[in-house]
């Protein structure tokens, strides 16, 4: 008959076995989904959206259609996987931020980190052009930004005591850092030409986080240039 210390070390090898076995397929599955985000995203970008096809996608990514639509609704739902991960990754970068630190600098920190570090900055700014060319990438959008501000208002709330249902504050300041981020990107990264570095949006960034914590005071008027 087996001991119980025999029988003790089975079990524990046999659940480290199903563990291991569930973290390898979870991770082929991120895989997969990243692969045919990746894709859908490229395509699109070369070729235009209107012209990519599902099955062309799923052929770059190495799958079958049949598993494209797996993951993903429709191409434009993949050509969106980047800025939805890119999202919950900065939900994530707040809720790990010092809870004492003041919320408007959280957020111009994770900012400014996604914007100077991220793997991703160069990918999302694709996907931002892209939705400029084509509108049906647009409500994939305003979709996934509903979803990241409900549960960035409720990591604020959590952090302040402030509900956002019946305090301004929450969404005020959310709102404001979101516009200094969107402020430096029609700046820099709408229009033809090359996609600038990082260093030139995160400064622009800074630029605006600044003047949000001077009250937006109406700076001088710009010299033009010219000589009398």
């Amino acid at each position: 008959m087996l001991s119980n210390e025999i029988l003790h070390n089975y079990a524990i090898n046999c659940t480290l076995c199903i563990v291991t076995a569930t973290g390898l397929r979870v991770r082929k599955k991120l895989a997969t989904k990243e692969a045919l985000g990746r894709a859908a995203m490229d395509l699109a970008a070369k070729y235009g959206l209107s012209s990519v096809t599902v099955d062309e996608i799923a052929k770059a990514a190495n799958v079958s259609a049949r598993t494209f639509f797996n993951y993903f609704a429709s191409k434009e739902e993949a050509v969106m996987f980047i800025v939805d991960r890119a999202m919950r990754d900065v939900i994530t970068a707040f809720a790990g931020r010092d809870r004492t630190e003041p919320v408007l600098d959280s957020l111009e920190s994770i900012m400014l980190d996604f914007v100077e570090a991220s793997d991703d900055f160069f990918q999302v700014v694709t996907v931002v052009r892209l939705m400029a060319e084509h509108p049906t990438l647009v409500p994939h959008h305003v979709s996934l930004q509903d979803s990241a501000t409900t549960t960035m208002l409720d990591e604020i709330a959590e952090r302040t005591g402030h509900d956002p249902r019946a305090d301004v504050y929450p969404r005020l300041v959310f709102h404001a850092a979101q516009a200094v981020s969107l402020a430096a990107i029609e700046l820099h990264v709408m229009g033809p030409g090359d996609i600038p570095s990082r260093q030139v949006v995160a400064d622009s960034m800074r630029t605006g986080f600044q003047h949000l914590r001077d009250g937006l005071l109406q700076p001088g008027r710009a010299a033009t240039g010219g000589t009398d």
